[in-house]
């Protein structure tokens, strides 16, 4: 989705649930076999109610108390980290400096964040652990030397950061009132539009992303629907001055985007691109586009010159099992750069995989802890000895890698290019 990371470097969004909901998703994940969006991918929801479930180890502790550890984001600057622990769930964020120097923490029931030039961010804490509902908490940006850039108060609402850069922050809000907004901070003045899609009932955003600089948007608001996926999508643009506005607008099957860094294309999960329709290829403002390869794809993202896209499939009938995973790479004709696909005869295995910005490098995580990294280019592999719990590529060739107990580290990356 990304680079190079600078402070009009992409923005990053993501979303963590509590230990309740993560142990209810573990179930789906055993029984299904699915894969779950990482930092800077979309991927779909795995429950009822729209929204996005996000799951950063695919391992819950035995005992819940304990806690789990992953990385949010990492940069060549720093890092931004997470833990959830207690039995009533507390999400703690950790900001770190590019030696792994603690810079400041955020806690709260739960957290979305949007990265800046690491260890900024705008980070939105919450009381409540359950992101299918409407919460109350704090909007926060973070400077990179742990100052207060901009703070404010919500209640009952639902609040998703999309950008962080030096000019100008970007998030949404759904009230009480089932009105969705699109805010845009810039030069000291806070301004926003309301999307004229009013549903029946507020509910997180079906999807949000945003281009590097903040400047092209979308977001998409959920239609129920008797028999479709049916979702309001809106692509928006922000002017110099800082003023949103809507572009275009269409019902769609949407469930997920990722925009290019300048934000002159997307690549589009879609609720077919789920199951057995395609994913696709769209330039801004469009609702039509390329047709990625494959099926069953439930991860997607961007670079300016790449895409990627992950999947999942399982079958189990009486006491056989099996299931594969497959992780493709292509470029902006839809052409294939590598794709890999690992089988197993556990539905309860799987493999994830996260990347470095401008997609040259990934690195897998399975359920056991351990670390496989991949050059796209020339097809190099490598396990890295240990057992971890989260890793992501660097664009300077090391990895940012968490252990189990929650230990960050950057190490060298076996496969780095030159």
């Amino acid at each position: 989705m990304q680079r190079t990371r600078t402070s009009t470097g992409p923005c990053r969004m993501k979303s963590v649930l509590g230990i309740g909901v993560l142990l209810s998703a573990l179930l789906v994940l055993a029984l299904a076999a699915p894969t779950f969006a990482k930092t800077g991918r979309v991927g779909p929801e795995r429950l009822d109610r729209p929204g996005q479930l996000h799951l950063a180890p695919l391992r819950a502790p035995a005992d819940p108390a304990v806690g789990y550890y992953g990385i949010w984001d990492a940069q060549t600057t720093g890092a931004l980290t997470y833990s959830v622990s207690g039995l009533t769930p507390t999400m703690t964020l950790t900001a770190t400096d590019a030696a792994g120097h603690t810079v400041w923490t955020l806690a709260g029931g739960d957290a979305t964040a949007a990265s800046g030039m690491l260890p900024a961010a705008l980070v939105a804490t919450f009381r409540s652990s359950d992101p299918n509902v409407l919460r109350s908490g704090q909007l926060i940006a973070k400077n990179a030397d742990g100052s207060v850039r901009f703070r404010r108060d919500f209640t009952d609402k639902s609040v998703q950061p999309l950008c962080d850069t030096a000019a100008r922050l970007v998030w949404v809000e759904v009230s009480a009132k089932k009105i969705t907004r699109v805010y845009v901070r810039q030069g000291g003045r806070t301004r926003a539009i309301a999307l004229p899609y009013v549903p029946p009932r507020a509910s997180p955003p079906e999807l949000a992303a945003s281009s590097a600089s903040g400047r092209r948007l979308i977001v998409g608001a959920f239609m129920p629907s008797t028999s479709t996926r049916r979702v309001m999508t809106y692509w928006l643009r922000v002017s110099s001055a800082g003023v949103p506005a809507i572009v275009s607008h269409r019902v769609t099957d949407w469930v997920g985007a990722s925009l290019t860094p300048s934000g002159d294309k997307a690549v589009i999960l879609t609720s077919g691109g789920v199951g057995d329709g395609p994913n696709l290829w769209v330039s801004f403002g469009r609702f039509a586009g390329g047709m990625l390869p494959g099926n069953d794809a439930g991860e997607v993202d961007a670079s300016q010159q790449r895409i990627f896209e992950q999947g999942s499939y399982s079958y189990g009938s009486g006491s056989v099992s099996w299931g594969a995973d497959t992780v493709a790479v292509f470029d902006r004709s839809l052409m294939p750069v590598y794709e890999r696909t690992w089988a197993f005869d556990n539905d309860t295995w799987s493999i994830w995989f996260r990347h470095d910005p401008s997609l040259d490098e990934l690195a897998g995580l399975d359920n056991t802890g351990v670390l496989t990294v991949i050059n796209v280019d020339d097809w190099a592999i490598a396990t890295v000895p240990g057992t971890y719990a989260d890793a992501v590529p660097l664009a300077d060739g090391r990895l940012a890698t968490m252990t189990p107990a929650g230990t960050l580290a950057f190490i060298a990356n076996p496969v780095a290019g030159p």
